[in-house]
């Protein structure tokens, strides 16, 4: 989620038990520490949307096996997400929750309406998506600007990761 200042986080609560079988979360470890990662198109067979971020060379994927009624909260700067499900007679329900500090300016769009905790609106501006992300190449974090309006690339540096 793009909050600006700051980002948010995300309470992820399992309907259902979950496990690889059905879905389980998925999250790469100390990823909270990276830049923010350009995403690439997914193998909708193999995930849930249709847009992921690629894993970093030597970051470890971890699934989350939880029962229902736990929860996972984690920061939005963590890559994350779900794999298919692929059990024949189970579902892999869950509820979510994004939060950002009432320091909070401007939220993406698909976060509105931001709400209180009272069910109240919170006039918060749009944030923009875009800005510097990050690819990997042959071990080299790159950061490219990416402005997803289409005007295409503003800025490129790297960096060794």
């Amino acid at each position: 989620m793009l909050a600006k200042p700051g980002t948010c986080v995300a309470a992820w609560m399992a309907v259902d038990d979950c496990d690889e079988g059905n879905g389980c979360m998925r999250i790469v470890r100390g990823s909270q520490d990276l830049p923010t990662l350009c995403t690439v198109g997914a193998d909708t067979a193999e995930s849930f949307t249709d847009v992921t971020v690629p894993v970093p060379p030597g970051m470890e994927v971890v699934s989350i096996d939880m029962q229902a009624g736990d929860v996972l909260f984690f920061n939005g700067s963590v890559i994350h997400g779900s794999g298919p499900n692929r059990s024949e007679n189970r579902f892999r329900r869950a509820l979510i929750g994004h939060y950002v500090t009432a320091k909070a300016t401007e939220v993406s769009r698909y976060y509105h309406p931001c709400l209180d905790f009272d069910g109240n609106e919170v006039a918060l501006g749009e944030a923009v998506g875009g800005g510097v992300c990050g690819e990997f190449v042959g071990g080299e974090l790159r950061m490219v600007g990416v402005d997803v309006s289409g005007r295409g690339i503003t800025e490129k540096r790297s960096w060794a990761a």
